[in-house]
């Protein structure tokens, strides 16, 4: 059974306009009448819908004339392009997170063009920040290295807008010098005390670190900790009394 134009256009749920495109393209057989109109066979009407279902899930055209000449495979196609969209669910839950924030915050222009700098960078470009900030406090004393690790915050690929949030604050206040000046006081302090090991569960002692900690780091260390609990999806830490 041969159909007109129009009538593959409505069994394919598309615009007349668009199997005339497609049919240019090469994407539709069809030969024409004597009158010089165009006429489609069975086969087209199924091309047509495949057409229409790869278009509709975001598959460019290249893409749909090779699975249509058998090119390449329909699952190496929605294979890829169900990678290539879980990436971009990815940045758009990023990108609305900023979103909101910003709206939020009734932030000014340069505070949104930080935020979307910051979220914008890749998990490497995270890793190397937090990385240099850590080595700039705590050195590369391999004494520190599991605490390193525990200090390290890594922003999931899910987070949500408060992750996001918590990150935007976190990655500001490592870059702040008179916070990492503060920390790396602290961190020369406990190695100060260090030899003092066999002490750790006398309470002069805890009590020696707890100053330590208020007087050298104080409310800024409390809330980095507090920010890579939120970034890290932890339980929140307790802060310190007095």
């Amino acid at each position: 059974m041969e159909h007109s134009i129009g009538e593959l256009a409505r069994l394919g749920g598309v615009s007349v306009k668009a199997v005339r495109h497609y049919s240019e393209l090469g994407l539709l057989a069809s030969h024409r009448t004597t009158a010089g109109h165009r006429r489609y066979d069975a086969d087209a009407v199924a091309r047509l819908e495949l057409i229409r279902t790869l278009r509709g899930l975001g598959i460019d055209l290249p893409t749909v004339r090779a699975v249509l000449e058998r090119e390449r495979m329909l699952g190496e196609v929605l294979t890829a392009h169900a990678a290539a969209v879980a990436v971009e669910i990815e940045s758009l839950r990023v990108r609305h997170a900023v979103l909101s924030i910003a709206a939020r915050r009734h932030s000014t222009p340069e505070e949104l063009e930080r935020m979307h700098n910051l979220t914008a960078q890749s998990e490497q470009e995270r890793r190397t920040l937090i990385a240099d900030f850590l080595t700039s406090v705590l050195g590369d004393d391999p004494g520190f290295a599991a605490i390193r690790q525990n200090l390290t915050p890594e922003l999931p690929d899910d987070a949500d807008v408060g992750q996001v949030e918590a990150w935007l604050e976190l990655a500001t206040l490592v870059q702040d010098d008179d916070f990492r000046a503060a920390v790396r006081r602290m961190a020369s302090g406990y190695r100060a005390i260090a030899t003092d090991a066999p002490l750790w569960h006398d309470p002069a002692f805890r009590d020696r670190l707890i100053a330590l900690r208020r007087t050298e780091a104080g409310p800024q260390w409390d809330r980095y900790v507090e920010l890579l609990a939120v970034v890290n999806g932890w339980v929140p830490p307790s802060r310190i009394a007095g």
